[in-house]
């Protein structure tokens, strides 16, 4: 299994429209993507390989402690999800963004920690 980075933190905010303003005006983040519908905006950092992204009103899909989550890009999705299923590790179903050319799961750690794992399709 090859890891290609932790790319982005999602954290949950309570207004997005004020929370848009804060990061954007204040901040000086860069949209990289957003969502108006789901209210979930991807943000780059300047002089950061690292992404921040921001989202409000969506199930937990796993019963966890924390909200934000951590999400990391693989090399290859399949083998990841192989490789947590071996030890006993519940995953969410695997989720196909088609216009954004990419396969998204996720777990809960020991902790409670969320993380999401995806990888590009070909």
């Amino acid at each position: 299994m090859e890891y290609l980075g932790l790319t982005f933190t999602e954290i949950p905010v309570s207004n997005f429209d004020r929370s848009r303003i804060f990061y954007e005006e204040i901040l000086r983040f860069s949209v990289a993507h957003l969502d108006q519908v789901n209210q979930w905006c991807l943000y780059t950092i300047p002089g950061s390989q690292t992404a921040v992204a921001i989202y409000t009103d969506r199930e937990m899909v796993f019963d966890s402690r924390s909200p934000t989550r951590l999400v990391m890009e693989v090399q290859d999705l399949d083998k990841m999800i192989e490789y947590l299923e071996r030890y006993d590790i519940e995953l969410e179903s695997v989720r196909v963004h088609e216009r954004e050319n990419f396969r998204i799961t996720g777990f809960v750690d020991l902790d409670g920690n969320q993380w999401r794992v995806w990888s590009k399709t070909e």
